[in-house]
């Protein structure tokens, strides 16, 4: 056997394994997270967070390769939302170093401890998901002080107006999401994810920035609720299933936000 790089699928997948070295042995430059959506509302219109997950509790979502979805999508993204659980939504948190070479990428996790956090930010990640519902404020507060130490931002998420107001005024260096996905149940309602954005957009601190996640699955969604008060839109399902449906998406809200 000669000593030649190997060719079809085996070369690409040399390639693919170098380039992952590369990338853990010297993860990218995390940017802000807030600093993209801030930069996107400058232009009069959310930040446009797109998701990358192969699977979710409910089972198989899209089969893209992180290449592959990069190419489709990196025109639409101010930053990415990268799953790193690996379980239910088959994650890892070598995709984080993938796509932080290119954007602000927001690690998407149960995060419950510290050494995830590590974990996070040793990938190159700019922020950590903390779910307000699933850790209590006073595990939040621990894990959100942890992330500040790391250089890590946060993203806050909540599922209704009056904690994700609460939360905005706790921590103002914080993004804060509401979830049309009620994580207990699993149920997904994109109408109350509207009308709690709309809440939680007559309370918000001037400096607060706030996310709506999940349910948007058209440019109409998008649109009405950026009209709502959403400072940026986490879009997942629709991007992995038909990232094409995201072109234009920029131009099409370009306004919605004064």
């Amino acid at each position: 056997m000669g000593e030649g790089r190997p060719g079809g699928f085996l070369g690409e997948a040399l390639g693919r394994s170098l380039e992952r070295s590369r990338l853990l042995g010297s993860p990218p430059r995390p940017g802000s997270l807030r600093g993209a959506v801030e930069k996107a509302l400058s232009e009069g219109r959310p930040g446009l967070l797109i998701e990358y997950k192969r699977c979710s509790p409910g089972g198989f979502v899209a089969w893209r390769t992180p290449w592959e979805y990069l190419e489709a999508t990196l025109s639409v993204a101010d930053a990415y939302s990268v799953l790193v659980e690996p379980y239910w939504f088959c994650g890892s948190p070598e995709l984080v170093a993938f796509f932080a070479r290119h954007r602000p990428v927001l690690a998407k996790d149960f995060a419950s401890t510290a050494e995830q956090l590590q974990l996070y930010r040793r990938h190159g990640a700019s922020a950590a998901l903390l779910i307000l519902d699933m850790l209590g404020w006073r595990r939040l507060d621990a894990l959100y002080q942890e992330a500040r130490s790391l250089g890590l931002e946060a993203l806050i998420e909540t599922t209704s107006a009056g904690p994700a107001v609460e939360a905005m005024n706790s921590y103002p260096e914080a993004l804060v999401g509401i979830n049309a996905r009620n994580l207990e149940t699993l149920e997904i309602s994109y109408r109350r994810l509207l009308e709690e954005i709309a809440r939680a957009a007559e309370r918000k601190p001037s400096r607060a920035l706030l996310v709506a996640e999940s349910s948007i699955d058209s440019p109409g969604k998008a649109l009405e609720l950026a009209r709502a008060g959403a400072d940026a839109l986490l879009i997942g399902t629709w991007a992995m299933k038909s990232p094409g449906g995201l072109a234009g998406l920029r131009d099409r809200l370009r306004g919605s936000r004064s």
